[in-house]
Formats: C-alpha cells, structure tokens, sequence
C-alpha cells in the first residue's frame, strides 16, 4: 500500500533536468503535469510510461504525456511491450495501410494475444499516425518466452542463450526480490520449482526489449517505451539498458494506483510517481485458484 504523504503537490522542479524523485498529487491538474514531464523528457533518450495494463487512467495519462512532447517538437519512437518482435512487419503494415486506428487492433491481434480493451491503447496509435512516429515492437515472441519459463534459460541452445542471459551483477537479494514479486503476481500459487524458470523468462524480456529499445534509438532521437510498471522494478528494463549501453539517460514515470500499488523503486533523478485512482476488477487470484 502507499503510505499517506499529506497534501502531494507537484514540485515545481519537475521540469528541471536531473532533479530528485517526484510525486504529483491527485489534485494537480493533468494536463500540467503531462506538459511538465515533457518538459524533463526533453533531457533523455527514454521514457518509460509505466502501466498497469487494465488502468484506463494510466493510458488517458500516457497519451496527455506523449502529446505533451509531441506538441514540444520531440518525434520519438513509439514502443510497446504488447508487441512481438516477430509483429513487426504486421505493425509496419498495420500502421501504413490501416484507415481506422481501430482495425490496427485487429491486424495485430490484440484480443488473441490477451491483452486489454484496445481501445484504451488506441489514442497512442492514433498519434503515431498523425504524427509519423515509429511504431516498435519490443517483446520477446510469446512461444520463446513460455519456453523459457517453463525450461529455463539454459535450455536454449548457446548463442540465443548468451543473447538472453541478464547483464546484471549477480545480486542475491535482487534476485529473491524478483522472485517474491513473481510468487505474488502469481497468488502465491506457483509450485516452488516453477520460479527459477519464470524469473529466467522476466530477465530475458527485459534483456530482449532493451536491445530493441537501443535498435531504435540509432534511427530515432528518442524513444517512448509503453511497459508494464513491474518492468520499471529493480533489475528490470531501464537496469539493463544501462548495463548494455552505459550512460543512456532515461526518465521513468510510473503510474501507480492509490492505495492499491506501491511505487516502483529507481535510482532518485529519473523517476516520477504519478498517483491514480484505483480500478475496481475482480479477484485476480480466482481464474488461478480454480485451476
């Protein structure tokens, strides 16, 4: 839970590049926040507008902040955790040849891939077209990701699995930290021996997402990365990137639900936490229960 912190106001130093880690209250105008984080944004290559993917909040505020840069002079790359690699050619086309924003869901298979209601993300699509922007899928292919949550990473043959392995210093608490929170998106019901393969799987996402992310910026001046919050925890995306091209600079906002989700941890200088209402959703632990 998030601890109560009085009246959060928004810092005026939010637009100063490098300043500490801030908090927007709930009472801020939305609209200025975004315009104040586009203008820090304008200070890195990354920025991460990290979701909780059935928030309609959390996409209403990534689309403000996406248009808030946009509408600063920053023509980034667009990239999505909700998209595999192996889409790419389908988004190019999808994104080139599609009238309606709406039908690009369905190219890309949106509903079969299980992700939420399309048309939460769709505002972000729709800017990427008016404006031009790349549009870069980043995920891991889904069936290599299973593979590798139900094997482990040392199931693959030597080469994918070098390009896979983390590029992180070994950390035992890191690691439990990681695990515990994969042990809790999970109920609690994961099988003791189901972990070590899962965290496997969490650290080559992120390994995979990184490099493409890197890929991107050699044709783009920047990139705007739309992830799942957990992927801003330690060890997680920003962690890698940085372990495989030092001195990156990259801003995180993350979007955390009040009274439901802690905020992410991240080094201060590159992190703001931007409170939401809470959505109301059923028992998540159910589906797993009755299994």
């Amino acid at each position: 839970m998030i601890r109560p912190r009085g009246a959060w106001r928004l810092a005026a130093t939010l637009a100063v590049a490098g300043c500490a880690a801030t908090t927007p209250s709930l009472d801020d105008d939305p609209a200025a926040v975004a315009r104040l984080i586009a203008a820090r944004a304008r200070h890195v290559r990354i920025v991460y507008l990290g979701e909780s993917h059935d928030s309609p909040y959390h996409h209403i505020n990534q689309a403000r902040v996406l248009e808030a840069m946009l509408a600063g002079g920053a023509r980034p790359a667009l990239a999505f955790e909700m998209l595999a690699q192996d889409q790419q050619p389908e988004v190019d086309g999808a994104m080139r040849e599609e009238a309606d924003s709406a039908a690009v869901g369905k190219r890309l298979r949106w509903v079969e891939r299980r992700w939420p209601d399309f048309e939460m993300y769709r505002p972000l699509f729709d800017l990427a077209r008016r404006y031009g922007l790349p549009v870069v899928a980043i995920d891991l292919d889904q069936p290599l990701v299973r593979r590798i949550a139900k094997e482990g990473l040392g199931a693959l043959p030597a080469g994918e699995r070098s390009g896979l392995a983390s590029r992180l210093a070994p950390d035992a608490d890191r690691e439990q930290g990681i695990a515990r929170d994969i042990e809790a998106a999970h109920c609690g019901l994961l099988p003791a021996a189901a972990v070590p393969g899962m965290v496997d799987a969490w650290h080559a996402r992120n390994v995979a997402m990184a490099r493409r992310i890197l890929q991107a910026l050699e044709r783009a001046p920047q990139v705007v990365v739309i992830v799942g919050r957990g992927h801003q925890a330690p060890g997680g995306l920003a962690d890698q990137v940085e372990a495989l091209r030092p001195g990156t600079s990259q801003l995180a906002v993350d979007f955390v639900e009040v009274g439901r989700e802690e905020p992410d941890q991240a080094p201060p200088g590159n992190h703001i936490v931007w409170p939401t209402p809470p959505v109301e959703r059923p028992d998540p632990c159910a589906p797993l229960r009755n299994r």
